[in-house]
């Protein structure tokens, strides 16, 4: 008899032991890709010296829980397993012959959110030409934001190194795209 439940005591905690690498298995499969989200915004570039230092900072607020529950409702912003920029592009609108972005010889931009006021570094350029140039496409780093994306409050600053003094206040379009996947 005390075969027997042994055996069956056995057998019960391989089948448990399956039972809960399936459960594992299920909720790592529910999750969702919620579709690239792209935000715009204005920022302004004051005159500039000579050197390294903070050019702009602007600030951008969207309701990613929304989003999230947009595409799956039993998901929130608490469910956010990943979220990565995908692009990030400045472009001026007011350029001049002098005043654009040649005047930068290396540029990147940071993020911080309500979330973790911390900045970490999204996007660098650290060989732009000095040409006439009115829009830059920066190469993003391939950051886990999860942390920061846990807010729906962003602040965006961005700083550069001018190789030569700038005359007008610039202003500009920063156009930057992330993905967000939730999941159980």
């Amino acid at each position: 008899m005390k075969i027997i439940y042994q055996s069956l005591g056995l057998v019960a905690v391989l089948a448990l032991s399956t039972f809960l690498h399936s459960c594992n298995k299920i909720k790592d499969a529910i999750s969702i890709n919620i579709p690239d989200q792209t935000v715009t915004a204005d920022f302004y570039i004051t005159p500039q010296q000579v050197g390294t230092q903070q050019v702009a900072t602007f600030q951008y607020g969207v309701n990613l829980d929304s989003l999230i529950k947009h595409e799956n409702t039993s998901l929130g912003i608490g469910n956010i397993k990943s979220a990565k920029i995908k692009s990030v592009v400045l472009t001026l609108t007011n350029a001049s012959g002098s005043d654009n972005f040649g005047a930068f010889s290396a540029c990147e931009v940071g993020l911080s959110s309500s979330a973790k006021p911390d900045y970490t570094v999204i996007a660098g350029l650290t060989n732009n030409p000095d040409a006439n140039q009115t829009s830059l496409d920066i190469t993003v780093n391939n950051v886990e934001l999860k942390d920061y994306f846990n807010s729906t409050y962003f602040t965006y600053k961005l700083s550069a190194t001018t190789r030569r003094a700038t005359t007008t206040t610039l202003q500009g379009k920063a156009t930057i795209k992330f993905g967000v996947t939730a999941g159980l």
